[in-house]
C-alpha cells in the first residue's frame, strides 16, 4: 500500500428512502430518511463510501454544500481522516460549526475512515483499537408517540421476544398520560430489559420535574427533555430529579460536548456520528466522556456506531432506530444475544444495495 495516495475525486448523491409509516415524536413528524453520500476515489483507484442523513428535509442543501464547498478542499488531500477533518473545519468556519456544515463533513470523514480500512484490510473497529466483540442494543421503532397504549404494549412484547437489551419510547402528551404509557410499556418488557424515555426537547424544567414525579416505574434515562443547547438548564434539572439525564442527538460539535461535560448537564452523552461531523470528532467526544466517567450511548446509525462502540468500554448500548436504513444496505446487522457484532470486512462494511431507485437528483 502506498502512503502517498491522494483523493482524486469526490462523488456525491442524494436519496429519499420512505418510512413504512410516518413517525412522530413530541416535536416533529417525518416520513422519509434522506441519505447524502460521498464516494471518494484515490489516485490508486481505491474507493471509500461515507454517508450522512436528515429526516426528510434539508438534504439537498447538505449535498450541495458537500459538492460545492467540501469536495474541492478534499480533492488532492491524503487519505488521512484526522488531518482532513481539521482542514475542513478550518476552511468552513465562515458558516459555523454545527448543522449543515457538520452533517456534510460527516459524510467525508466516514468515507475517509472507510478508505483507510479498505487500504489496510482492517475493519473500522480494529483501526480504532477496538476489541469488544458484542455491543448491547435497544430498540426505538416500537415507541413512537402516535402509537396508542395497545400498540405500545404489543411492541414492547415484540422487543422482549426479539431479545433487545431495552426499548425507547417517546413522551410529550401530558405528564399524567405519559406516566401511564410508561407504566404500560414497563409492565410488558422483560425484567432484564431497560426502558428509555425520550421527550425530544419538549419540556421546561418544571414540566420535566412534574413528569418524573408522576412516574411509578423506573426508567433508565430521560432523554433530551429540555430546549436544545440550554446546558445550564440541563444541569439544574439533574440537581432536581433522581433520574439519569441523557442528551447529545442535537449537540453538533466537540466544543458543545465539552460544555455539556463542564456544566454537568448530562449523565449520558449521545453523539450521533452523522451530526457531530463524523467518526473523528465522535471519537474525541467518547474519549473526553471517558475522562469524566460519563457513559456514551450513540444516537441512530448503528452500522457505524457498532464499530465505534467496540472501541470504547464506556458505551453500554447502541440504538436500533428503525428498519429504513436496513432496506438499502446489502448486509444489515443481525441481532445476536440482545446486541450487534461489528462486521469483520475492511472499512465500516456498509455497502448500499438498491439505493439508486430513491435518487432525488
Amino acid at each position: 500500500m502506498s502512503t502517498e495516495a491522494t483523493i482524486a475525486s469526490v462523488e456525491t448523491g442524494l436519496y429519499g428512502v420512505p418510512n413504512e409509516e410516518a413517525l412522530e415524536d413530541a416535536t416533529q413528524t417525518f416520513d422519509e430518511l434522506e441519505l447524502v453520500t460521498a464516494t471518494l476515489e484515490t489516485s490508486e483507484g481505491d474507493r471509500g463510501v461515507g454517508f450522512t442523513y436528515t429526516i426528510g428535509e434539508g438534504g439537498s442543501t447538505v449535498e450541495r454544500f458537500l459538492a460545492d464547498v467540501l469536495a474541492p478542499i478534499v480533492e488532492g488531500s491524503p487519505v488521512a481522516p484526522r488531518a482532513v477533518s481539521r482542514d475542513l473545519r478550518a476552511e468552513t468556519t465562515f458558516v459555523g460549526r454545527e448543522g449543515i456544515s457538520e452533517i456534510a463533513i460527516a459524510a467525508v470523514d466516514t468515507a475517509l475512515w472507510d478508505l483507510q480500512g479498505k487500504r489496510t484490510g482492517r475493519p473500522l473497529y480494529d483501526l480504532l483499537g477496538g476489541t469488544r466483540e458484542h455491543v448491547p442494543a435497544y430498540e426505538t421503532n416500537g415507541g413512537w408517540i402516535q402509537f396508542d397504549e395497545d400498540r405500545l404494549r404489543e411492541n414492547a412484547r415484540r422487543v422482549g421476544r426479539e431479545g433487545f437489551a431495552g426499548m425507547k419510547m417517546k413522551v410529550g402528551r401530558g405528564h399524567a398520560e405519559d406516566a401511564a404509557r410508561v407504566r404500560a410499556v414497563h409492565d410488558e418488557l422483560p425484567d432484564d430489559a431497560s426502558l428509555f424515555v425520550d421527550a425530544n426537547c419538549s419540556f421546561t424544567v418544571a414540566e420535566a420535574r412534574r413528569f418524573v414525579n408522576a412516574l411509578d416505574r423506573p426508567i433508565a434515562w430521560l432523554e433530551e427533555p429540555l430546549e436544545k443547547g440550554d446546558f445550564d438548564a440541563y444541569a439544574e434539572l439533574r440537581d432536581r430529579v433522581d433520574v439519569p439525564i441523557a442528551l447529545g442527538e442535537n449537540v453538533y460539535n466537540t466544543t458543545q460536548f465539552k460544555q455539556v461535560l463542564a456544566s454537568g448537564g448530562a449523565d449520558v452523552l449521545q453523539p450521533d456520528v452523522a451530526r457531530v461531523g463524523g467518526i473523528t470528532p465522535w471519537v474525541t467526544v467518547a474519549e473526553a466522556a471517558d475522562l469524566w466517567n460519563t457513559p456514551v450511548s450513540p444516537h441512530y446509525v448503528e452500522p457505524i456506531h457498532v464499530h465505534l462502540a467496540a472501541a470504547f468500554d464506556n458505551v453500554p448500548f447502541i440504538e436500533h432506530h428503525s428498519t429504513v436504513l436496513n432496506e438499502v444496505v446489502e448486509t444489515p446487522l443481525e441481532l445476536v444475544d440482545g446486541g450487534f457484532r461489528p462486521p469483520e470486512t475492511p472499512g465500516h462494511g456498509v455497502v448500499f444495495d438498491g439505493l439508486e431507485r430513491y435518487a432525488k437528483r
